[in-house]
Parts: structure tokens; C-alpha cells; sequence
């Protein structure tokens, strides 16, 4: 391979990539305005969820208990009647509406076990099956203070075990933490994907392939200057997006180290570079290729870890997606950024990823061989 060759082709595509005024303005908000409206508009955590209260005992204690249901994860409690709660949940009025029963004060004073109504409005999937345990942990709480302040000082003081958790690479458990980052993962994925694949196709249809054909260049440099220039480009919107959106405008902190961060980003946009050329040559026009990567992109990136658990998958889908760049990319940014991971933790992830990029650079080195001597 021609060193000298390469970099005149690895020019001419950064040229052409900042070139293309549109392109780059939507690179600019894929990887700011997209990110960050993400982070803050689809947060998974509870916010401002409505609540109702009925409340048939009128004592202290669920009075205390409605005040301490405070937002930003609740609404302000409003009170209501038995004949308002099925209409209220009809017209999707509350999320949640606790109904405490008659003598529910006195019935705890006495040794009983009343119970605490708690009706969900499980079509609000995340605030239902959150916020149901935040309510359950007030309710609890107000419970066993109210239990210690009327009982003997010396059976309050020989209670149980008072439990304490802290977190501690997201303090306050904020869901735009992993959601800025997670997004920064499906952008610079699905640009990579396209971008490559695009600067394949966009050669052929324009016929400018038969002038790199005329030229001393080989298919290798060809290729290469194509995944190296969109490394090179994709690699600079992914760091500011990491610095001015997730850090800057998020206040995400970025534990680990930018080095490394940089290294393991930019063996995976080489990777999925090399899938996006692989997968350009299967499709002739850039209408197909479109189709043929959304369903790429979307089960690489479902499946990635990301958005849901891995350890939720079947056993042996968890087993099979150890080969997908994406888990093992998804891996890597997290430990690096919030855990401060070193080489030799995310080692295994590292060799993974660089894996899956030689079997896709290869195969897509064959295929664009083939494709450019049917096209000569």
C-alpha cells in the first residue's frame, strides 16, 4: 500500500465530507441538539408524576405522609373523593392515587396491619413501575418515623439496622447521565454506518469510480482512505460532543481517561466504517443501501446494551452478541467515562471490537475488489 497515495485519498475525502454544507450541518446537530434534547426530554426517571390521595383517616400521619411526597418526582398531592377515582383514571388525570383506609392511624398504634391502597395507571410504564417503589419507600419511611417518635426512646434506639446506599459512579441516579452517552453511541454509529457505506455508492452513481480506476491506486487504498477519512471526521464531532454537550451543557462528568476514550472510539468508527463499505457493496443504489442499514443499525443497536440490560437477553443471544462491536463499544464508554477504567480492564473489549473490525475490513476488501473489476 501507497503511504503517499493514501493520504491524497484520505484528503479528498475529508474535502468532500466538508464540503457537503447540509451534511455537515446535520452532523453538527446529531451530535449536539440530538444529543442533548435526548437526555433531557426522554430521561427515564420520575418526574413531576401526578398524584391523588383518599383519604378516609384525616390523621396525622397520612398528613405527614402526603407532604412528603414532594417533587421534582411528584406533583403537589391532590385530595379526591371514592367517586372521582375510576373517572380521574379514565381521563389519565393521575399516575397514582393512594387511598388510606378508615382508622389507619390507630390500627398502626395498635399493633394491626392495615392496609394503604395504591392504584397505578400502568399505561405510564416508567412512572408506574418507578415511581411505585419511590412511593412505596415514602409511605415506609413516614411509616417507621412516626412508629419510633411515639414509642420508648430505649426500644426506638435498639431498632434495626438502618440501611444507607450511595451511589457511586451517579450520585444522584440521574438517567441523563447514561442517556447523553448512550446517545453519543447510536449517532456516531449510524453516521459511520451511512457515511462509509454513502461514499461508496455516491462514487459509482456519479461515475467518478471509473476515474480511480484510471489512476496507480489499488482497491486497498481506495478503501482505507474512505474509513480513515470518516474516522478522522466522526472521531472530532464525537470528542466535542463529549465535551460540550455530555460535560459541558450536561454536567455529565468524565472520569476516565480522553486518551483512551479517543483510542477505543476510534477502533470502532473504523470498525463500523469497514460494515458500512461491506454492506455498500451488496447494494447498488444508495435507495437500498439506505433500507439495508436500518435493520443493521437497529438490531446492532437494541441489542448493543445500551438501552436495555444485556443480562435481560436470553443466555444464548448474551452469548452471541460478545462478537457485536456495539456491546462491546457500549462496554467500553461506560467504563471509561464513569468508572475511569485502564487499559487492562477494558483490554477484552478493546480486542473485541478490533476483532469484529479486521473480519468486516476483510470481507469488505474482497467485495469492493470484486465490485470495482466488474465495474472496470
Amino acid at each position: 500500500m501507497n503511504l503517499k497515495n493514501l493520504r491524497v485519498l484520505i484528503r479528498k475525502e475529508i474535502r468532500s465530507v466538508l464540503g457537503d454544507v447540509v451534511l455537515i450541518a446535520l452532523m453538527v446537530y446529531f451530535f449536539t441538539g440530538a444529543v442533548y434534547t435526548s437526555a433531557t426530554g426522554a430521561a427515564t426517571d420520575v418526574r413531576n408524576a401526578a398524584v391523588a390521595v383518599v383519604d378516609h383517616d384525616r390523621s396525622a400521619l397520612t398528613g405527614s405522609i402526603v407532604q412528603a411526597i414532594l417533587p421534582p418526582r411528584f406533583k403537589a398531592p391532590e385530595y379526591i373523593g371514592d367517586a372521582d377515582v375510576d373517572r380521574a383514571l379514565d381521563l389519565a388525570r393521575y399516575v397514582f392515587i393512594i387511598d388510606f383506609p378508615p382508622d389507619f392511624e390507630r390500627d398502626l398504634l395498635q399493633g394491626k396491619q392495615p392496609s394503604i391502597g395504591l392504584t397505578v395507571d400502568a399505561t405510564a410504564m416508567t412512572h408506574a413501575s418507578a415511581g411505585t417503589g419511590y412511593l412505596s419507600h415514602i409511605i415506609d419511611e413516614e411509616i417507621t418515623r412516626f412508629l419510633r417518635a411515639g414509642a420508648d426512646p430505649r426500644e426506638a434506639s435498639s431498632g434495626g439496622i438502618n440501611v444507607v446506599i450511595r451511589n457511586r459512579f451517579n450520585p444522584n441516579a440521574s438517567s441523563i447521565w447514561h442517556m447523553g452517552v448512550t446517545q453519543i453511541i447510536g449517532n456516531l454509529s449510524l453516521l459511520t454506518l451511512i457515511l462509509a457505506g454513502a461514499a461508496v455508492i455516491r462514487e459509482r452513481e456519479r461515475g467518478t469510480i471509473e476515474h480511480l480506476l484510471v489512476m496507480p491506486v489499488t482497491s486497498s487504498e481506495i478503501a482505507f482512505s474512505k474509513i480513515i477519512a470518516n474516522v478522522l471526521v466522526i472521531l472530532v464531532f464525537t470528542l466535542g460532543s463529549l465535551f460540550l454537550v455530555v460535560n459541558g451543557a450536561l454536567g455529565v462528568p468524565i472520569q476516565g481517561s480522553v486518551l483512551l476514550f479517543s483510542l477505543g472510539t476510534a477502533c470502532y468508527i473504523f470498525s463500523f466504517a469497514a460494515l458500512g463499505i461491506m454492506l455498500a457493496t451488496f447494494a447498488p443504489h444508495m435507495p437500498q443501501f439506505g433500507l439495508l442499514c436500518i435493520p443493521v443499525y437497529m438490531v446492532l443497536y437494541l441489542l448493543s446494551g445500551a438501552m436495555t440490560p444485556l443480562d435481560n437477553m436470553p443466555e444464548g443471544l448474551q452469548q452471541a452478541l460478545t462478537i457485536s462491536p456495539t456491546v462491546q463499544y457500549s462496554i467500553f464508554t461506560h467504563q471509561v467515562i464513569f468508572r475511569n477504567a485502564d487499559i487492562e480492564t477494558i483490554g477484552p473489549e478493546l480486542m473485541r471490537i478490533i476483532g469484529a473490525g479486521s473480519v468486516f475490513i476483510v470481507v469488505a476488501l474482497m467485495k469492493f475488489r470484486a465490485m470495482l473489476s466488474r465495474q472496470g
